[in-house]
């Protein structure tokens, strides 16, 4: 079994970038929307010029935001994904892609809909990001949704040629219960932090749990 990918979202400092450079994440994440992990472009572009990321993909997030913010940030950032976790339509999702030279990722609740929704984003979209449905909040809670669906998602992953990351509420310690499902990758940030920053320690366990049975 091939280790899942892992992303490594919501850095918020230089420290936190820090702890990122040494971690065996595929990708980090910057949150551009309003949150508790919202950063400036400018700062997390300083940070990365300071401390380069070998081997990661930088993945810039927005909620509802219009094609010329995405096309500002990124031309501070330099993003290697842009990736679009608010109600984003079809419709104008395409038309940040084909504004972007950047792939572009759609991060969707998990619902009874969810399946059909990503049909509708699926000749648009570069990977899906499933995570938990939190009224008033559109990602990075430590929520977690009924894991029993994620070979659903996995499935359309596969048959679809398309990236799927599940997220919401993983940890060190409940990590193992969503690897049995081979899910393509992992993405967390709540999961990964002790006092609402990255922590090594957390980080080595996760990573540990990832690499079993590999």
């Amino acid at each position: 079994m091939n280790r899942p990918r892992f992303k490594l979202c919501g850095l918020q400092s230089e420290q936190d970038v820090i702890t990122a450079s040494s971690s065996q994440a595929d990708y980090v994440g910057f949150v551009f929307a309003e949150s508790k992990r919202q950063v400036k472009p400018e700062d997390a572009a300083s940070w990365l010029e300071r401390h380069e990321l070998p081997g990661k993909k930088v993945a810039a997030l927005f909620v509802n935001a219009s094609p010329q913010e995405i096309k500002q940030t990124s031309s501070v950032l330099r993003p290697d994904i842009i990736q679009l976790h608010g109600a984003e339509s079809p419709e104008q999702v395409q038309q940040i892609k084909d504004a972007m030279a950047e792939d572009v990722w759609k991060a969707l609740p998990h619902n009874d809909y969810t399946l059909e929704k990503m049909k509708d984003y699926a000749s648009i979209v570069d990977g899906f990001v499933i995570d938990a449905k939190v009224k008033g909040a559109w990602g990075g809670t430590g929520q977690q949704f009924d894991w029993s669906h994620v070979p659903d998602y996995v499935t359309f992953g596969k048959e679809s040629g398309i990236p799927v990351l599940i997220a919401g509420g993983i940890n060190p310690t409940n990590i193992k219960k969503l690897l049995v499902y081979e899910p393509w990758g992992v993405d967390l940030s709540s999961g990964a932090e002790k006092d609402g920053r990255k922590d090594k320690q957390r980080l080595r366990d996760l990573e540990e749990e990832l690499m079993k049975n590999v």
